[in-house]
């Protein structure tokens, strides 16, 4: 009896045994390559979130020098248009007062009135308009406006013929700087490269120093002259700090050297 009684819980036992769910074996080598490729879609992604921010910043640069030259365009125009109306209404005092002496038979005093200009007492008077003056001013808002449009090459042309014409001119640092623009935006990029090393070596004082540094990093960094794009780079970062320019090549310098890691 006690024999049997054995053999039954052998069996049930066995049974028991048998019913169990062994837990499933895990792989822990997996979690260290999923930790890396996490860490470097994360790396990628704050690389495209920097390059995006700089070339916001560097829009609204630009937007920023836009408005600036447009509100210094406004209040030029409404200088001129004050002066215009103010000479206009001098001219017809003076052609007043000649016609009141003509009339009242008293001999001309003022020579600023020419007889071609009153033929007789019964004459229309002649207003003779003054012709307007092309300041360099204009001319390089003219060009720029040319830029703007995306008229590159004639804007070239124009910027180029206003630093001619004024080779020391107030204009002419700002001037020189946008003809690299102009040739970077038509991805002439050699040409572009000669224009902003005119600024840097021709204009030593020149704000826009900084920023044609800053472009010849950049352009010397799209060519994979990694070397020469770093040595501009720093010279923004060394000479000119407080810059906006300083600013982004400071970054730009960081993303070279996560790059190269």
């Amino acid at each position: 009896m006690k024999n049997i009684l054995f053999v039954c819980l052998w069996i049930c036992s066995n049974a028991y045994a048998g019913s169990r769910v062994l837990p499933p074996v895990v792989d822990n080598s997996i979690y260290p390559a999923g930790i890396e490729a996490s860490s470097s879609a994360s790396a990628n992604v704050i690389y495209e979130v920097l390059g995006r921010l700089e070339q916001l910043q560097l829009e609204v640069q630009q937007l920023r020098g836009m408005v600036e030259e447009q509100s210094q365009t406004i209040v030029d125009l409404k200088k001129r248009q004050g002066n215009i109306y103010s000479d206009l209404d001098l001219r017809l005092q003076e052609v007043a007062k000649a016609n009141a002496m003509l009339q009242s038979g008293e001999v001309i005093a003022n020579p600023s009135i020419s007889p071609s200009r009153v033929k007789n007492d019964t004459a229309p008077v002649e207003v003779i308009a003054a012709e307007p003056v092309i300041t360099e001013k204009t001319r390089y808002h003219e060009a720029y406006q040319l830029l703007r449009n995306g008229h590159n090459k004639r804007a070239i042309t124009a910027f180029n013929v206003l630093i001619n014409d004024y080779p020391q001119g107030e204009y002419a640092d700002n001037a020189q700087y946008w003809i690299g623009e102009a040739y970077k935006a038509n991805q002439d990029l050699e040409s572009a490269k000669k224009e902003f090393l005119k600024v840097v070596m021709q204009y030593a004082g020149s704000p826009k120093v900084p920023d044609a540094l800053l472009k010849l990093g950049y352009i010397e960094f799209e060519q994979n002259n990694i070397a020469q794009a770093r040595d501009y780079l720093t010279q923004v970062t060394v000479g000119h700090p407080e810059t906006t320019a300083a600013h982004l090549a400071t970054k730009k310098l960081m993303q070279m050297t996560e790059m190269q890691r």
